[in-house]
């Protein structure tokens, strides 16, 4: 009898080889820097609006499920019990969520999302070493390959941020298949951080194929700050309240200091601070480019006036 995988083992190998496969035959057999990464942006948008998909579809799932289980009360929020466990670090007690469905609620097809992120992290951390292989090719083409040598080319915060929450992903898929995990909710809740890569790589696409295009450049900037601050910051204090709300509590920063466990403060809080820092520079970044862009856009549009006016006489 031939065994068989658990969805969640095989949804991550699919995922995996998959992303390896477009990557192949998208590539060819010598591929430019430029395709190289041309194919992994694309890849990226496409692989990041799925599991956007996925994970919205799931979220609803659960919330339709829960109704119907009478675990949603009128107002849409959880019945929860505000009873308390335990002591945090700084002597609050914490709430108990030994019947919180947000924590409790394990699914096949959750898994299955975070196995999917996970597979393709892991496939495009290869594709940045790919990445710089090449580089380092086209800036010292007769030195010695070396690991140091590959690390100066790399995109070391990209390369950094995927294999990190790949290593985070495979500990959870540890867990579970030992039957032991816990918060699925919360964490493809997470998964929807994803939502703004798309704007993230369109940008890059303008900026990179069609630089003149001031407006649009100008335009794709905006999207990608709002997108970024509504999937990267908004959404951390969305799901805080959420986690909240389940057990009574309404506002964020009584939950954050003092209802949730320490584990959980230290991650969320890294994440915010770390997601904030590169918001405000991102805006920095486009508010010094503006001016040069405003300046470029109205020469632009003085020129092609002139340009019908004469045409007109």
């Amino acid at each position: 009898m031939i065994p068989t995988l658990p969805s969640d083992l095989a949804a991550l190998i699919a995922s995996f080889s998959a992303h390896g496969l477009i990557h192949r035959y998208a590539d060819g057999s010598r591929p430019s820097l430029a395709r190289l990464t041309a194919v992994s942006k694309a890849t990226s948008t496409f692989h990041s609006s799925i599991t956007t998909i996925l994970a919205i579809y799931f979220l609803h799932r659960c919330r339709a499920q829960w109704a119907d289980a009478g675990s949603l009360a009128p107002d849409g929020k959880l019945n929860t019990s505000k009873e308390s466990t335990g002591v945090n670090w700084h002597g609050r007690t914490y709430p108990d969520d030994s019947t919180n469905a947000l924590i409790q609620t394990r699914s096949a097809l959750g898994n299955a999302i975070t196995a999917i992120e996970c597979g393709y992290l892991l496939q495009d951390s290869i594709s940045l070493v790919r990445e710089a292989r090449l580089r380092r090719r086209l800036v010292q083409p007769e030195a010695r390959p070396t690991l140091r040598s590959l690390l100066q080319h790399a995109d070391k915060t990209l390369l950094v941020h995927h294999l990190g929450i790949a290593l985070a992903l495979l500990v959870l898929h540890y867990y579970i298949h030992r039957d032991r995990e816990r918060g699925i909710y919360l964490i493809v809740q997470f998964l929807l951080m994803n939502g703004s890569t798309p704007c993230l790589n369109l940008r890059w696409w303008l900026r990179t194929y069609h630089p003149s295009s001031t407006v649009l450049c100008l335009l794709s900037d905006l999207a990608f700050i709002a997108a970024f601050y509504t999937a990267r910051i908004w959404l951390i204090s969305w799901i805080i309240r959420g986690y909240g709300t389940s057990h009574g509590y309404d506002r964020v920063g009584e939950v954050f200091f003092e209802k949730m466990r320490l584990p959980c403060q230290l991650g969320t809080g890294a994440l915010w601070i770390a997601n904030t820092a590169w918001w405000i520079l991102l805006v920095r970044a486009v508010l010094k480019r503006l001016p040069k862009q405003l300046s470029t856009t109205s020469k632009a549009m003085h020129a092609d006036r002139n340009q019908e006016g004469r045409k007109s006489a």
